[in-house]
């Protein structure tokens, strides 16, 4: 059987679309499981207040208990869906690691997703709250925490409906404060 150009051109062009299409798939998969989980590291000079905010008023498990001296020096807590991990400053600064001048730099902001705002505001009862229960541009209502750290948690109930991505028009003579 003899076969012309085309049909062979065809093949060609087919059998190389599957392996492009392979190669692609093989490639996206390959990236969205490099990383398994982002779990954030929030340095403070005592863990215990921290430990204490997230356990006591929001449900959280300590996982992970490092004692420094008389005091915890490390400890990771989880939720389930969400994990946290608070180390000292002191801890940092006994560690030769070129990091530990970075941990001076400020506050942490984290962003926390949460079911029921109103559940939230109720647990924060008596907390540093650094901006009460607000309306966002597209559409979430938030509350902002100081937790005892001296870290901002912004809680933020997302609209049901809110597409997976939302572009907001920023004002028109808008400026970033830094130049990048």
């Amino acid at each position: 059987m003899k076969l012309s150009a085309k049909p062979i051109l065809a093949i060609t062009l087919v059998l190389l679309s599957v392996a492009t299409a392979i190669s692609t798939a093989s490639s996206a998969k390959e990236k969205t499981i490099m990383i398994n989980k982002s779990t954030p590291i929030l340095h403070v000079k005592r863990v215990e207040p921290s430990v204490n905010f997230w356990t006591e008023r929001l449900g959280f498990k300590m996982t992970i208990q490092v004692p420094e001296g008389d005091h915890i020096g490390f400890a990771a807590l989880d939720n389930g869906s969400v994990e946290l991990m608070y180390q000292t400053y002191q801890g940092m600064n006994d560690a030769v690691d070129p990091l530990k001048k970075a941990v001076d730099q400020g506050p942490s902001f984290i962003f926390m997703d949460v079911a029921d705002i109103n559940t939230v505001i109720d647990a924060l009862k008596g907390a540093e709250i650094v901006q009460g229960l607000h309306k966002t541009p597209y559409g979430a209502k938030e509350v902002v925490a100081k937790e005892p750290g001296g870290h901002f948690v912004i809680f933020s109930e997302l609209p049901r409906a809110i597409a997976t991505t939302t572009i907001i028009p920023g004002p028109k003579n808008f400026r970033p404060a830094r130049s990048w």
